[in-house]
């Protein structure tokens, strides 16, 4: 069963050009309403509105760590198809992406499947944080960002406190967050190609 904000129960569809993309949300404010713009994507993939449940952050020490998941258009269930990863410093308010500054947001886009597969780095924009009354660890996020292939990515989710689950992507996905900040760590295996090499 859904439950949005309010104690209403339904169904909740995101348009997606011809298509819909419908997960089932869970708890009141488990939740995640995000648009990613692609201009340069065929016409039914222009527009994709993500809603979802799978929205975790990680909170260590003067850094924060977000990570939302979402499955295919058309589907109830299914395997992950779209993943946004990112770190800002452990404050409130709106918060610039810079991706050579270390007080900053820095992140990315990956879609793991179909035609448009790849990541794409955060370029510009923002994150605001806001603490979420009564639900102490959770965090809600105000995106307003655009990627280094041209997708902008606005929206608004509600993270509850994850820290399992962003470690679980973290160590799977090693090589992405890699490229977010220099390590001394050995990492095995290659980072998810760019979507600036395999966008039309």
């Amino acid at each position: 069963m859904i439950r949005m904000r309010g104690g209403i129960s339904g169904w909740i569809s995101g348009a997606i050009g011809g298509g819909a993309l419908l997960v089932s949300l869970a708890g009141c404010q488990r939740q995640a309403d995000v648009t990613i713009h692609q201009r340069f994507a065929p016409r039914a993939q222009q527009e994709l509105k993500l809603i979802g449940d799978e929205a975790y952050v990680l909170t260590s020490g003067d850094e924060q760590t977000c990570l939302l998941t979402s499955s295919l258009p058309n589907a109830l269930r299914g395997p992950r198809a779209f993943v946004l990863y990112f770190r800002g410093p452990n404050v409130s308010g709106r918060v610039l992406i810079d991706p050579n500054q270390s007080v900053a947001v820095r992140g990315f886009l990956v879609q793991e499947v179909g035609a448009l597969a790849g990541r794409t780095d955060f370029a510009t924009g923002s994150v605001t944080y806001r603490d979420v009354p009564f639900r102490p660890g959770w965090r809600e996020l105000v995106l307003d960002v655009r990627c280094e292939d041209g997708s902008e990515i606005r929206g608004k989710l509600v993270a509850e406190s994850g820290p399992a689950e962003v470690r679980a992507y973290e160590r799977r996905h090693a090589p992405d967050v890699a490229t977010l900040a220099p390590t001394t760590q050995p990492v095995e295996g290659q980072p998810t190609r760019t979507r600036a090499s395999t966008s039309p």
